[in-house]
């Protein structure tokens, strides 16, 4: 909520626990349409209950086969894609001279986790393993980067600092790395597999930032 609070209004939140009552008292700060969790405590439910036009669902028994294919539909013709499953794997390549450190390992794995399910082109900011800025939905992967970046600047400037960044699929160029180190961000995470990479790297080198590949993207139209 905290990273982007205006578009939060009105919206979905699905939570993969119990919601507590801490938790129901943020969630009740701010108007929702529908929230999804495994349960609610009463005194959460309470709570919840007091806002009008809200739509609680549980879904602890919810049961979902194990289907590997997603489908898109246009008229009469349909695509089949595998689902995506891939988390950040234990392999990836630390590729600038500069080691991430654990906490950034930490913060690097979380952000490109998220950047999974974020429309491309897809760059996410993370500090603290909490996203703090994110960019989506953009023909320019630089556009992201900046709208990520001013969107981090509006709510939580103070978390920008030493933030890393997550890309759903390559740079192809060095710029917009470079709009996200001039922000404040020491680290990032891509998959790798540009003609520019050599160039990419560089650039983060030249800035004493850390960048690792991870050789799969997360492209999700």
């Amino acid at each position: 909520m905290n990273c982007d609070p205006v578009s939060a209004y009105g919206g979905v939140v699905a939570v993969n626990s119990v919601i507590s009552k801490k938790l129901a008292l943020d969630l009740s700060k701010i108007f929702f349409e529908v929230i999804l969790s495994k349960g609610y405590k009463k005194n959460a439910l309470k709570i919840l209950k007091k806002r009008k036009n809200i739509r609680l669902i549980d879904f602890s028994n919810f049961y979902q086969e194990n289907n590997n294919n997603n489908y898109l539909f246009l008229g009469n013709s349909f695509l089949a894609q595998d689902t995506n499953k891939i988390l950040l794997n234990k392999k990836i390549k630390v590729v600038t001279k500069k080691k991430p450190s654990t906490k950034q390992l930490r913060n690097l794995k979380f952000a490109f986790l998220v950047s999974k399910f974020v429309k491309s082109n897809a760059i996410v900011l993370v500090n603290g393993k909490s996203t703090i800025g994110i960019g989506s939905g953009q023909p320019s992967r630089l556009d992201s980067c900046k709208i990520a970046v001013d969107k981090a600047l509006n709510f939580v400037p103070e978390k920008i600092i030493n933030s890393v960044a997550a890309s759903d699929a390559f740079f192809p160029f060095s710029d917009g790395i470079q709009k996200l180190i001039e922000s404040g961000v020491t680290a990032i995470v891509q998959p790798g597999g540009s003609k520019n990479d050599k160039k990419v790297i560089k650039a983060a080198n030249d800035a004493g930032v850390t960048m690792v590949f991870t050789g799969t993207r997360h492209f999700n139209h």
